[in-house]
């Protein structure tokens, strides 16, 4: 099996190393990439993190996935504004995003979020259990304390569309619960690599 690169970002380190890379939506699909990106719901990011102006690099394409969702394990209203979690037919989008470039072949996954610490490293983290059978690296930058800030909301949704693909006989019977350790799995030593 061919190695696999897992490389979580800030925003602002993944819109630096597209236009290094000369990437845009005329040249994207041809790299034997995927790219996560992951910015905040238009009410959070207008209103809480006075970033009206963030958005998506890339326009979605076979290699590139584009999620709107906040920092948060479960949707919260402040000061009268909605923040919004991630949704679980977001998390099966994604999941199937994943398995179709790993069925490609692609090379690497690179996956930012706001800050590169949180629901990004959740996917990360997902993309590396799903992975098991593949050479993995994965890249955080400086940051190993990366266990501290993992959102396990948006992990639990990951591992709660994958259990729900996989097992689908207690939907069927009207089960929708799942097991505790899917939502907030152990946390296992992964491989990091700087730069």
């Amino acid at each position: 099996m061919a190695k696999i690169r897992i490389t979580v970002l800030s925003h602002y380190l993944f819109d630096e190393k597209m236009k290094k890379m000369g990437l845009n939506d005329n040249n994207i699909e041809n790299e034997n990439k995927a790219f996560i990106s992951i910015i905040g719901t238009p009410e959070c990011l207008e209103y809480y993190l006075d970033e009206g102006d963030t958005k998506h690099f890339f326009k979605d394409h076979p290699n590139v996935l584009n999620l709107d969702f906040d920092d948060i394990s479960d949707d919260i209203i402040y000061d009268g504004h909605h923040f919004k979690t991630m949704r679980i037919g977001q998390a099966e989008k994604a999941l199937q995003f994943i398995e179709d470039n790993i069925n490609k072949g692609v090379e690497s996954f690179d996956i930012h979020c706001r800050a590169g610490m949180s629901r990004s490293r959740a996917f990360g983290e997902f993309i590396y259990r799903y992975c098991q059978d593949h050479d993995i690296d994965v890249d955080y930058g400086d940051r190993n304390d990366y266990t501290t800030i993992l959102n396990y909301g948006v992990l639990g949704k990951l591992n709660h569309a994958y259990w729900k693909k996989y097992n689908l006989k207690q939907y069927e019977d009207g089960n929708t619960e799942y097991p505790h350790d899917i939502v907030e799995p152990p946390i296992r030593e992964i491989k990091l690599r700087h730069g």
